[in-house]
């Protein structure tokens, strides 16, 4: 059990050919596998979960049109349920609240900031992301 999860991760791999997270939770279902211990196999704990991130993905999926096509450009739209920093974890609260609370746009900004730079320290080693990000970005812009 002293392998590290990559080198676990590893293994299933090389003896598969492949890594999906389906393969990983099927071979991690035997108690004496190493990668069993990251899972939560308590069924009432893990339906429970499941059904939060269910959840997660239905808030995720509204969007508000915050600008009709028309003859030139696409409809533009946002999500509708933005998640912001509280006390409690992260909450969802609707964009337009968001947008008109200057405190909240700010957290709000934060965190996209700290996911862009997530993004950017994680592909930066590919010198084409670069090239990826100002090409979608000069699209968008003309």
């Amino acid at each position: 059990m002293s392998s590290s999860l990559r080198e676990s991760l590893q293994r299933v791999y090389d003896q598969h050919g492949q890594l999906t997270p389906k393969l990983v939770v099927d071979i991690a279902r035997d108690p004496a596998h190493e990668l069993h211990r990251f899972f939560e196999w308590d069924d009432a704990t893990a339906g429970e979960a499941w059904r939060r991130e269910q959840a997660h993905r239905l808030i995720q999926k509204v969007k508000v049109v915050y600008r009709e096509a028309d003859e030139k450009n696409p409809e533009q739209s946002v999500r509708a349920w933005h998640a912001v920093r509280s006390e409690q974890g992260h909450v969802y609260e609707p964009v337009a609240k968001v947008a008109a609370d200057p405190f909240t746009r700010q957290l709000v900004l934060k965190d996209m900031e700290r996911d862009w730079k997530a993004l950017k320290r994680r592909y930066a080693d590919f010198a084409e992301f670069l090239d990826l990000v100002r090409s979608d970005l000069d699209q968008d812009a003309a």
